[in-house]
């Protein structure tokens, strides 16, 4: 099946192309046109942006939806929430191995409902008791190689992500199996110093989990683990631009100090993500969703995020005025980079997945298609919100 778009503005991996053409045939992109004449009826979206398919590396749950799941259709639920946020890849992030266990069915049935599943991140459970954040108060176990391949053999082979803090004792063990399985390692959580932290590297931690979060800060005595990776030229960072994990200033130094092909966006998104404001009782604690869309605890505590990737790429683009191709390579093609899927995905190009999604001209979505499939319509997914969320979950 061969289809074609039209756009005032596609964003392909080497240029910008005004009122062009992109067209799809058998899922992926076949060409990338300046003009058209072909007998093929053609979507036409001249007043409209065509960019390519987010990777969200690190995301929870959005619209009253979990990783941290009871079965494959929350799941389901999970993944066409996300793609209406234009995400069209998503490393599923939970720790529980019964909710792994049903993320691995999903993957491995090959059915695709909104954002395709691309592995498993399990944020934790080595974490450091001086950063837990919102996950304070549960009983986490201590670092063991058993345990580490527990959680893999959990997950059916689709473990490909794992933050632990780097400090722990026993942690190198795990650190040097989860490697042995190919599984990339992300320090987070953590209370190392500087030289902890570069020693982190050393063993094999290569990205940082949401920086700037849950770890060392700088001292004007100890450069903590904040500044080795910010002075590290190989370490990759997540980082959450919605403006309230880090202030605006923080993430302009940020960017200042660090090249942004050394950054990835991620969400952190909660179930609690795009929920109307209201406090929730969700995995076993309550929590609020302010008016502004932030998810906290009663003591304040930040419990995940209550945004999404394409809001922190409007605060970049519109607020920190970076340029958009920059914006966009986070978003895209470095997290596909980064887990060695460039080949298929991560940018606009021929040959690639027809992962892209179509914006309006204040960058919300339209519409989202995965390779050549639309997964999610403005005009008809109205209604996706988990109703057993909103309202029985709701106190």
């Amino acid at each position: 099946m061969k289809e074609i778009f039209k756009a005032g503005r596609i964003y392909t991996e080497q240029k910008i192309m005004d009122d062009a053409y992109l067209v799809v045939e058998d899922g992926r992109i076949s060409e990338l046109l300046d003009d058209y004449t072909g007998m093929l009826p053609v979507h036409d979206h001249t007043d409209k942006i065509i960019i390519p398919g987010i990777i969200d590396i690190h995301s929870h749950g959005c619209m009253g939806y979990s990783a941290t799941c009871k079965d494959m259709d929350e799941v389901y639920g999970f993944t066409k929430a996300i793609a209406a946020t234009g995400v069209t890849g998503v490393f599923a992030t939970t720790q529980e191995f019964d909710s792994m266990a049903k993320v691995a069915d999903v993957i491995d049935s090959g059915i695709v409902k909104g954002a395709r599943i691309l592995g498993i991140q399990a944020e934790g459970p080595f974490r450091h008791p001086k950063y837990m954040g919102a996950s304070k108060g549960f009983d986490w176990p201590k670092p063991s190689v058993d345990y580490a391949k527990q959680m893999r053999e959990a997950a059916k082979g689709h473990l490909k992500y794992m933050s632990v803090s780097t400090d722990l004792e026993g942690i190198e063990a795990v650190m040097q199996y989860l490697l042995s399985q190919n599984i990339r390692i992300a320090a987070g959580h953590t209370d190392a110093d500087y030289e902890e932290m570069k020693k982190g590297f050393k063993m094999g931690a290569t990205i940082i989990s949401h920086f700037g979060n849950a770890m060392r800060p700088i001292h004007q005595r100890s450069g903590g683990a904040i500044t080795a990776c910010l002075l590290d030229e190989d370490i990759i960072l997540e980082i959450i631009c919605d403006h309230v994990h880090l202030a605006p200033e923080i993430i302009d130094l940020y960017f200042r100090v660090k090249d942004s092909e050394h950054f990835i966006l991620i969400s952190d998104s909660s179930e609690l993500a795009c929920m109307p404001a209201g406090r929730y009782y969700a995995r076993g604690k309550e929590r609020i969703v302010t008016e502004a869309g932030h998810i906290v605890l009663d003591d304040g505590t930040i419990s995940g995020s209550g945004k999404y990737v394409l809001y922190d790429m409007r605060n970049l683009i519109f607020k920190h005025q970076m340029p958009v191709d920059k914006v966009i390579k986070m978003a895209s093609l470095q997290p596909a980079k980064y887990f060695h899927l460039e080949e298929k995905k991560g940018s606009i190009a021929i040959g690639k997945d027809a992962d892209f999604v179509i914006l309006n001209q204040d960058w919300h979505v339209v519409q989202t298609y995965v390779e050549g499939i639309k997964q999610y319509d403005c005009q008809i997914d109205t209604q996706l919100i988990n109703p057993a969320m909103k309202n029985l979950l709701a106190v």
